[in-house]
């Protein structure tokens, strides 16, 4: 079990150079595992190590003794994990291609991520207005007076039952969260966008002058096309499509 747990510590291309705790490998492990010819290894650790310009002795390697070998294949060095990295990518080999279409993979998942959260912010900007609007409009309603001052709290817990079935007690619980730490700064993309789209239509009820018992009712008796398809629905919709 705890060799497993060490592992999920390091990434995939860390455990395939085998890369130790101290976050080192050696220079007979990743000739090893480029599957290159052993009798260039003399010649590949000079040019690609001992005389490459980007390294530097003491921080990107180090000698670490002689080892078993012979001949050739006897001299090792102590490689970072960065450096080992920067190696595995520079050979013109199956390896070195496997090397580099892992990268050029977690830089499409770290895109996608940064995109992602992007988005995600922008939809809370929106999402602080909509609630800002709402917030006046039951202001400016009297139903706060008339719910005797638990008007925002009971639209709110409305709001979040008709978007996911539970209350903002219920939902702090779920998420771990105190009634100070902000609830909505846990919800995704697709539940933000849910959460604004019930808020308008509530705003919108507010204005034309129905009640808190009339909104409910509206609420829970429409189908669950009140709340409509949001940006990432959308695009999941689209690539279902395009597939199809």
């Amino acid at each position: 079990m705890d060799e497993i747990i060490e592992k999920v510590k390091k990434t995939p291309i860390e455990v395939t150079l085998q890369i130790d705790d101290e976050g080192y490998t050696t220079s007979k492990k990743l000739y090893k595992w480029l599957e290159l010819d052993q009798s260039h290894y003399s010649r590949w650790c000079r040019n690609n190590i001992l005389e490459n310009p980007f390294a530097e002795s003491g921080i990107d390697y180090s000698p670490c003794g002689a080892g078993k070998g012979k001949g050739n294949f006897a001299e090792d060095y102590r490689l970072s994990a960065d450096f080992a990295k920067k190696l595995s990518v520079m050979q013109k080999s199956e390896r070195g291609e496997e090397a580099r279409v892992y990268f050029l993979g977690c830089e499409k998942v770290l895109s996608k991520l940064a995109e992602q959260k992007h988005k995600t912010e922008i939809e809370r900007v929106k999402g602080i207005t909509v609630r800002q609007v709402l917030t006046e409009a039951i202001q400016y309603s009297g139903e706060n007076e008339r719910t005797h001052g638990h008007a925002y709290s009971l639209y709110t817990d409305l709001i979040y039952k008709s978007a996911f079935g539970k209350n903002a007690r219920q939902l702090r619980e779920e998420y771990g969260i105190t009634k100070q730490e902000d609830l909505r700064g846990c919800f995704s993309l697709e539940e933000l966008e849910r959460v604004k789209s019930v808020e308008m239509v509530v705003s919108g009820l507010v204005n034309c002058g129905w009640g808190y018992g009339e909104i409910k009712d509206f609420i829970i008796n429409q189908p669950k096309r009140l709340i409509p398809c949001g940006t990432a629905d959308k695009e999941r919709e689209d690539n279902s499509n395009e597939n199809d």
